[in-house]
């Protein structure tokens, strides 16, 4: 059986992130088959972040396969180029593992981006129809285009971009608020097999049920969130808050815990 580790949204190389080098978060996947990067490991979404991001992401690559532990990247809207992964099944495909933006409608309601890319989205989703794939489809390619700077040419002025944050403020926290229905009602329109959900992308920690399915949601490292990790190890998902000790992140208490098979 193998022993996966999953974490998300480290967003290495942005500033704000708590995590200044891979070698920080060695400690945690010791002693597992399988580590998960659930989105937005690094800064692949800006042009100044982007070498050092890169970087890191052959740094990861290095250390997990010195350690002989699988490295599995699923991409995020930060790091959509990081892989061609976007979501992975386990446990009978009762367990998904996704980023978690597709269920927003724009990804990133608060963003000035965010008319633009759930144009972008809804347009993908017309050539191609709608269902579980090309739903992740139609975001990563959304996310591709806004971290290219493909509408760069509609960012605002700086004095409009101040005016901008009391109202993205307040959409960052009616999109906490609804997360969990939203995850909940998206699974059961395109994946309804699951049942525990693990998702990051909100930076807002959590598990919550609804409608009879688990939302996970690991949170990130650095503001406004404390991270979280999952383990799978056998039989059992365990959900545990992640601890700084000597400079270096290792799992601490759990959170949460099922016999999920």
């Amino acid at each position: 059986m193998c022993k996966t580790l999953i974490l998300s949204d480290i967003h290495f190389c942005k500033r704000g992130s708590t995590v200044h080098s891979i070698e920080q978060l060695r400690p945690l996947w010791q002693g597992f088959d399988e580590v998960v990067f659930n989105g937005d490991t690094t800064e692949l979404h800006c042009e100044k972040y982007t070498g050092l991001a890169k970087q890191a992401n052959n740094r990861l690559k290095e250390l997990t396969k010195e350690d002989g532990v699988q490295l599995t990247m699923i991409c995020g809207n930060h790091d959509p180029t990081v892989s061609k992964i976007e979501h992975k099944w386990y446990w009978d495909d009762k367990i998904l593992v996704f980023h978690g933006h597709a269920p927003i409608f724009g990804g990133a309601p608060w963003s000035w981006r965010y008319k633009h890319f759930a144009k972008s989205y809804e347009e993908q989703l017309q050539q191609s129809g709608n269902g579980f794939t090309e739903q992740l489809s139609a975001i990563r390619v959304a996310s591709i285009q806004a971290a290219s700077g493909e509408f760069s040419h509609h960012k605002p002025s700086h004095l409009h971009m101040l005016l901008l944050i009391a109202p993205a403020i307040f959409k960052i926290l009616k999109c906490w608020k609804r997360y969990p229905t939203l995850v909940a009602m998206w699974t059961k329109q395109f994946a309804p097999s699951a049942t525990y959900i693990i998702t990051g992308h909100t930076h807002h920690a959590g598990i919550w049920e609804r409608d009879g399915k688990v939302i996970i949601n690991t949170g990130c490292f650095g503001f406004p969130s404390h991270p979280r990790a999952v383990v799978l190890d056998d039989d059992t998902l365990t959900v545990h808050t992640i601890k700084k000790r000597n400079g270096s992140y290792v799992l601490g208490g759990v959170c949460s815990s099922w016999n999920a098979r």
